[in-house]
């Protein structure tokens, strides 16, 4: 064999050694997990950094003045990105990695995560009460998607990839390894081969550590709730009881709230950008008839955490979630 034949033959070789192989699998996870974990990084800081002026707006300017115009900007502008550039970007990306998984034909792919990342921002920052749970799955989901691309494997081991991707995107943004693993082969796979559980896990764990050297700490509990001690004795159990009624009876109000909403939504005729604008005008005149705690979002978890917010709080944040 001459050296010109040797060179043409050498890379379909070489790929074919290395495709579906453990090797070329864990480079894979460990890819994935870098690049969830910084997208998931970025994501929290963006939103971060959007949300400081946001909050240093309502204090410089009026508020019935600063909340409602950020909101409805911020809605707008991420409307319009995902009218024009990524219409599967919109909602909240679980369902779309689901049907990626079931193969059904829906795009996945870096413009995907890109218009996910910079729409999330723009309306987290800008008040909207919502989660990045979502967001974080269809953008490392997306991120894997489109390494499958740049390497050829076939449609089985693609999904593979993409359900890695979920479960990294997941991990990264909660610096939760175990939950994104667990989550993944709850919601998108009914059964895991050895090769996918381990690319799965990996790229979690790599996806966790990534955003919690870069991201820091997410939800953590001060010293004083952290060190105490609860304890409980059968009187308590009726109080329990009480708590539990109260708790299903505000998650059944805002399931269905949300149902209500989504369907207002789908009769609106309006088109995406002046849809995500009203709703965050409604969010921000909301947060602006709220204790000052709504402003931020960091700042109401750490008052529900510490028990400084009141049964009145709590309702008005079901109230604001609907609203959203």
């Amino acid at each position: 064999m001459n050296l010109t034949a040797f060179s043409r033959q050498f890379p379909n070789q070489l790929r074919q050694l290395l495709l579906g192989s453990r090797r070329l699998a864990i480079l894979e996870a460990i890819v994935i997990g870098i690049v969830s974990g910084l997208a998931a990084v970025l994501l929290k800081n963006g939103v971060g950094w959007i949300g400081g002026f946001r909050v240093q707006a309502s204090y410089a300017f009026s508020i019935a003045l600063a909340l409602p115009a950020i909101g409805l900007c911020g809605g707008a502008i991420a409307g319009l990105l995902v009218e024009r550039l990524a219409p599967e970007a919109a909602g909240s990306g679980i369902p779309q990695v689901k049907a990626a998984l079931a193969n059904v034909p829906i795009a996945l792919n870096l413009r995907v995560a890109l218009v996910k990342l910079v729409s999330v921002m723009l309306t987290l920052g800008s008040g909207f009460n919502l989660g990045r749970q979502g967001p974080t799955v269809q953008v490392g989901a997306a991120l894997a998607a489109q390494l499958s691309r740049w390497i050829p494997t076939s449609p089985e081991y693609r999904r593979q990839l993409i359900a890695a991707g979920a479960a990294a995107g997941l991990a990264a943004g909660f610096n939760a390894p175990i939950a994104g693993v667990l989550f993944v082969i709850e919601e998108f796979l009914q059964d895991f081969s050895g090769l996918a559980l381990g690319t799965a896990i990996l790229a979690s764990f790599v996806g966790a550590v990534v955003s919690r050297v870069l991201g820091g700490q997410g939800l953590s509990l001060n010293s004083d709730v952290a060190s105490f001690q609860a304890g409980a004795s059968l009187q308590d159990i009726p109080f329990f009881l009480l708590l539990g009624l109260l708790a299903g009876g505000l998650g059944a109000l805002l399931s269905e709230g949300i149902f209500w909403s989504l369907a207002i939504y789908r009769r609106s005729r309006l088109s995406p950008p002046w849809k995500m604008g009203l709703a965050g005008l409604v969010s921000g005149t909301i947060a602006m008839l709220l204790p000052t705690a709504f402003r931020d979002n960091t700042s109401l978890q750490d008052a529900v955490i510490t028990g400084e917010a009141g049964w009145q709080v709590t309702l008005a944040d079901v109230w604001h979630q609907v609203s959203d």
